[in-house]
């Protein structure tokens, strides 16, 4: 008896080669979307939690917590609207938006550049009062006349589409808006 090979032949494995190409190339750019659309969630939501702990911390510890834009992720460096170079929280002793170690402020978080962000911008609302770069906490868990609106943009040529929106109202209270929202009111 002549034993029995198993196998595949040369002409399968290059069909199943062929199949399975293309099945890659259509599942690919689906990847890409849900890769994109994930990275601005990602960076949204810790935005809205670093807001979040910023405020529990001015509760938690009686004292200024502000949260600012910063390039260095040791001083409040940043440019107006330049939040996706990343931000720091901090203890704010003199509740003045300044980082001052020589004053007893503590950074309590880093958060270092987000390079998927191509766009992380706020907009001011009506008070003058804003600043676009800092938000302070008050002992009493509010930052005052701190209305702003936050775009969040993703890199890439179809970002647009991707776009999400954070609000921040008047009292300092962050929040995520669903998909699609393009307005805070």
């Amino acid at each position: 008896m002549k034993p029995r090979q198993s196998g595949f032949t040369l002409i399968e494995l290059l069909v199943t080669l062929t199949v399975v190409a293309v099945l890659a190339a259509l599942a690919v750019p689906s990847f890409r979307a849900l890769f994109v659309k994930r990275s601005v969630s990602a960076a949204a939501d810790a935005f809205v939690v670093d807001m979040r702990y910023a405020r529990s911390e001015a509760i938690k510890r009686s004292a200024g917590v502000t949260i600012c834009s910063s390039s260095t992720g040791t001083t409040c460096a940043g440019t107006a609207g330049a939040w996706k170079d990343g931000w720091i929280v901090f203890v704010d002793i003199l509740a003045n938006g300044t980082l001052d170690v020589a004053d007893g402020d503590e950074i309590v978080r880093v958060q270092q550049a987000l390079p998927t962000i191509s766009l992380m911008q706020g907009t001011a609302g009506t008070s003058p009062a804003n600043d676009l770069r800092k938000f302070t906490f008050q002992p009493a868990g509010w930052a005052r006349a701190s209305s702003q609106t936050f775009v969040l943009t993703p890199t890439g040529s179809d970002g647009a589409s991707f776009t999400r929106l954070i609000c921040v109202s008047n009292q300092g209270r962050a929040a995520l808006r669903p998909e699609g929202v393009t307005s805070c009111s």
